[in-house]
């Protein structure tokens, strides 16, 4: 959706890559988390997804072009998390937000990269840059069929982090409250073609950061759409947004949420250091 009088405009620098008219099994059939289950048939029209998450340069564009106050700057801070903090204690820091994802008191120490994902933007925010571009956010459905490309495994390549080639295939916390091991080669963000993209040709689908979909959140979804459905688009209301693909911070200690069949959940308003977005397109 265009919201009226918009101006949209189009950048080069997140390709268009074209995702199938299709069928695919969503969900699957044992979980820890009850709301991954039942798995169900559902059914996509074709669409278009950008290759990669939004970069820092990409959403510096937008907000040059239409002068955009993300929520974590009008709020004066942003929700953060880094290392050596434990397990989900998310902390708001005045300062912080998508120009200063690890607060101003770091950012010398970790200064913003052009390619790294946009993080500190709320869904809110996510959305209005994707109605710019004349585009929008995937829904759960359309996000979990193109993140697989055809893979019915928890990672694109299989069921391990670690490739067939041996190579670490995606951005996750590795250690228990520090990077005790940093296999994959990044503290935090990583650049968004750092890692091989996916069969068909989308690169983080999953890792590096959580992905927001337009699907408000609810448990039991998947026990709703049990019997196949057609172009789903989630409940017609709620209080929180699905995230989807994990994210640097997810390991067994934290969230375990790296992978294809998670869930997350944030609030439209939320602002984390570990959450961006991608937009699609019919």
């Amino acid at each position: 959706m265009v919201l009226p009088g918009l101006v949209v405009v189009a950048l080069a620098s997140a390709p268009l890559v074209p995702v199938p008219e299709g069928d695919f099994t969503m969900g699957r059939a044992t979980s820890a988390h009850d709301d991954e289950t039942p798995p169900h048939r559902v059914h996509l029209a074709a669409f278009q997804a950008e290759a990669t998450l939004v970069t820092v340069a990409d959403f510096r564009a937008f907000v040059a072009a239409t002068g955009h106050v993300t929520t974590a700057e009008q709020l004066g801070y942003g929700h953060l998390a880094f290392d050596g903090m434990k397990e989900w204690e998310w902390t708001p820091t005045r300062g912080a937000s998508w120009r200063a994802p690890f607060g101003p008191d770091r950012a010398a120490a970790l200064p913003l990269q052009d390619d790294w994902p946009v993080t500190l933007v709320t869904w809110n925010d996510a959305a209005a840059y994707c109605a710019w571009k004349g585009r929008r956010l995937p829904t759960e459905a359309e996000w979990e069929y193109a993140m697989r490309a055809g893979a019915t495994t928890r990672f694109p390549w299989g069921d391990s982090p670690v490739q067939p080639d041996g190579g670490v295939g995606l951005n996750y916390w590795q250690g228990p409250h520090t990077r005790s091991e940093n296999s994959d080669g990044h503290l935090y963000f990583s650049p968004v073609r750092a890692f091989p993209p996916n069969a068909w040709g989308l690169f983080d689908p999953v890792g590096n950061v959580w992905q927001y979909t337009s699907d408000w959140y609810a448990a039991d979804t998947y026990a709703h759409d049990a019997a196949g459905v057609k172009n789903p688009s989630g409940p017609p209301r709620g209080e929180q947004k699905v995230t989807r693909g994990g994210s640097w911070w997810c390991s067994k200690r934290t969230c375990a949420g790296y992978g294809l069949f998670a869930r997350g959940k944030s609030k439209p308003n939320l602002t984390a250091n570990n959450v961006g977005f991608r937009c699609v397109t019919r």
